[in-house]
């Protein structure tokens, strides 16, 4: 084709073409010289315009208003879609996940308030703290102990006490959720937090066994509630479980990957699915050690040396749960039965209820599988 295939019609309606107009046309909104080109603007030497061609001009002043709004609010909209930068973090609960997340989050330049029932669980949580930052400290700064003493305390400086969260979580960006597992006491306190909190707080559980879904909905901010499930040690850990609902916002979800991002961790994604995934595949696997050794197919010793030898497991099975607490892992197992009787995967095991029973609970009480000094 020649480029006579690319010349521009004649113009209709009898209208003349101003010299230059057709440049001009790539203007959002176009102005008079080219709705001349388009025969909808008559120039002064023109004839008076047809109706044909004031509707042609009509015409395109409204879709040139329809545009300009358009424009302007796919501009609103990606305003609003603007992912939250979190800077400030309340956390609920003292204890060791609670006190690590506050930890790690000061340590990363966020201010932290930390949030727990008592003064005393609190000055617990702040000399842990400390005492982990010191640990932190000594490692990262072995050539330089002014440089890590000033690190402990910028650290410690970034993080308040309370024990009112409701007086607290007014100026948080997220805040997250560390307390007993236990869906009646977690979905009081997001209900009574979520008529304090600012309107784009983004509020985030850290449980490990109970489903998102059903602690947002004890608050009318579903699309900005997530799972932010941490691992213990905290400062140590680097795995963070994002947890995303069907309500949870993209926005949301996108937002506390940067925070986990933020804190030197590294963010996976899953739906709200019992265990998520870490303890989806790893409370069967403990499970099924203890059916193992109920069995008397092979004694615990064996089957946690068989494990980190054979698998290049850190720890045996059985020296896992010690150390995670039979209390949790039983708690996990019976909610998993309790939602799905059935599957050969959650039945409960009588020698772990009998060592729950007793109040052995693993590393913590001093007797589990193993006894400890």
């Amino acid at each position: 084709m020649g480029r006579a295939g690319l010349e521009a019609p004649p113009p209709p309606c009898d209208a003349t073409v101003t010299p230059g107009a057709r440049g001009r046309q790539g203007r959002v909104g176009p102005r008079p010289q080219s709705l001349a080109f388009l025969g909808c603007w008559p120039r002064a030497s023109s004839p008076p315009a047809s109706p044909r061609c004031r509707r042609r001009c009509h015409t395109m002043a409204f879709v040139t208003r329809q545009f300009m709004r358009s424009v302007s609010s796919s501009s609103t909209a990606s305003a609003s879609a603007k992912k939250i930068i979190v800077k400030h973090v309340t956390v609920i609960g003292g204890g060791l996940m609670g006190a690590g997340i506050a930890q790690v989050a000061a340590a990363t330049g966020h201010t932290v308030v930390l949030v727990d029932q008592t003064e005393d669980i609190l000055a617990k949580s702040k000399k842990g703290i400390e005492e982990s930052l010191r640990k932190v400290a000594k490692k990262k700064f072995a050539e330089n102990p002014k440089a890590g003493d000033e690190f402990v305390e910028k650290t410690l400086s970034s993080i308040t006490t309370s024990t009112d969260a409701a007086s607290v979580v007014h100026s948080a960006d997220l805040v997250v959720e560390a307390i007993v597992e236990n869906l009646k006491v977690k979905n009081e306190l997001f209900k009574r937090l979520d008529k304090f909190a600012a309107e784009h707080t983004i509020f985030a559980s850290n449980t490990s066994s109970l489903q998102i879904t059903s602690i947002a909905n004890a608050t009318t901010r579903q699309d900005r509630f997530a799972g932010l499930h941490f691992f213990n040690p905290v400062p140590v850990m680097k795995l963070v479980e994002v947890i995303k609902t069907p309500m949870t916002s993209q926005k949301t979800f996108e937002s506390l990957v940067d925070f986990s991002k933020a804190l030197g961790k590294h963010p996976v994604s899953c739906k709200d699915t019992p265990g998520f995934i870490v303890n989806r595949l790893l409370v069967p696997y403990l499970m099924e050690a203890i059916r193992l050794y109920e069995r008397g197919d092979a004694s615990k010793e064996d089957i946690d040396t068989a494990m980190k030898l054979g698998a290049g497991y850190p720890m045996g099975p059985f020296e896992l749960l010690d150390y995670v607490g039979l209390d949790t892992t039983k708690f996990i197992v019976d909610g998993w039965h309790e939602m799905d009787a059935e599957n050969p995967l959650h039945q409960p095991s009588p020698c772990l209820n009998k060592l729950v029973a007793e109040n052995k609970f693993g590393k913590k009480t001093g007797e589990g599988f193993y006894k400890y000094k």
